[in-house]
């Protein structure tokens, strides 16, 4: 079974894009740049999102970079986040693509700043 094929100079230029796209949303997410992350998104886009690893029904799917505003605008309550990036599987056709990205996502909560005095 072989394991790799050969790319084209174009396939290989358009992975490499695409790759630094989930590269610079991370980056973009753990610095609070909220315009900069809705920049990488198309105006149709549709952003799916697993958390439970048992189910095969989205914890979220969004449809529209105007979904995804509150989404990234919630990191702003975390005192610091870090997002690392996994395996990816890209499939190109033309110009048009398809992709899945694993990524481990940590917040952090100050919870001196949350927590609430009882009398």
């Amino acid at each position: 079974m072989t394991l790799s094929r050969t790319l084209s100079p174009q396939e290989s230029a358009d992975r490499l894009a695409i790759r630094e796209l989930v590269d610079t949303y991370a980056h973009r997410a753990d610095r609070r740049d909220l315009t900069g992350q809705l920049a990488l998104f198309t105006a149709d886009t549709r952003f799916v999102v697993y958390m439970d690893a048992a189910s095969t029904e989205p914890t979220q799917d969004l449809r529209g970079r105007d979904a995804l505003m509150p989404v990234f605008d919630d990191l702003n309550s975390y005192t610091a986040t870090t997002h690392l990036n996994g395996q990816s599987r890209i499939a190109v056709d033309g110009d048009h693509a398809t992709g899945e990205s694993y990524r481990l996502a940590h917040h952090l909560v100050d919870w001196t700043e949350t927590r609430t005095t009882t009398p």
